[in-house]
């Protein structure tokens, strides 16, 4: 999925068309226009972020060496936004404590799951994500709403991201019962 086309999609429901044009055509900017593209840019990567800390995390899994019953946080490819569980190298939960710096954990290695925030993107940039691009465009609408203190607006594009987001993992996982019969 590319930015850039949730960017046009958050432009047509922001009443910027013109601006939305000139993204699907190529068209040269001008300043004004990419201070604009800068804002919804802006506002995607917040609803990026948004959406993998509260409702779909990137999750990283790593086996890391323990020193001294710590884990520094120096280790990891990535920066952990939350520790998500950590087991010995016999793949079985193990406790932890998590500082400022580092972990604690009792093994020789342990393997950490943890969860990530997305890098920022940038317009030309493409992503993996199962939502779809209204739900985003929902969201970078809110965000352009609040930039340009049009409230009433952003409350209503709050609505929309909020209930898709709630209805898409609702359907996500839903629970399948066996059909009843009678008896």
């Amino acid at each position: 999925m590319l930015v850039k086309d949730i960017i046009k999609l958050a432009c047509d429901f922001t009443d910027n068309e013109a601006l939305a044009k000139k993204i699907d055509n190529n068209e040269e900017f001008t300043a004004e226009d990419q201070e604009m593209i800068n804002k919804f840019l802006q506002c995607f990567n917040l609803i990026n972020n948004e959406v993998a800390s509260e409702f779909v995390p990137i999750k990283k899994v790593e086996q890391i060496e323990v020193v001294n019953g710590k884990i520094s946080f120096t280790q990891f490819s990535n920066k952990p936004f939350k520790i998500l569980y950590v087991k010995n190298s016999l793949g079985k939960k193990i406790r932890y404590k998590v500082f400022d710096d580092y972990i604690f954990a009792f093994c020789k290695k342990a393997i950490v799951c943890y969860s990530v925030l997305p890098e920022k993107l940038t317009i030309d940039d493409d992503f993996e994500s199962f939502l779809p691009e209204r739900i985003y465009a929902y969201g970078v609408a809110r965000e352009f709403c609040f930039l340009k203190t049009k409230f009433d607006d952003a409350d209503i594009w709050e609505d929309r991201f909020k209930n898709s987001l709630e209805l898409l993992c609702r359907k996500s996982s839903c629970l399948r019962l066996p059909r009843r019969r009678w008896l």
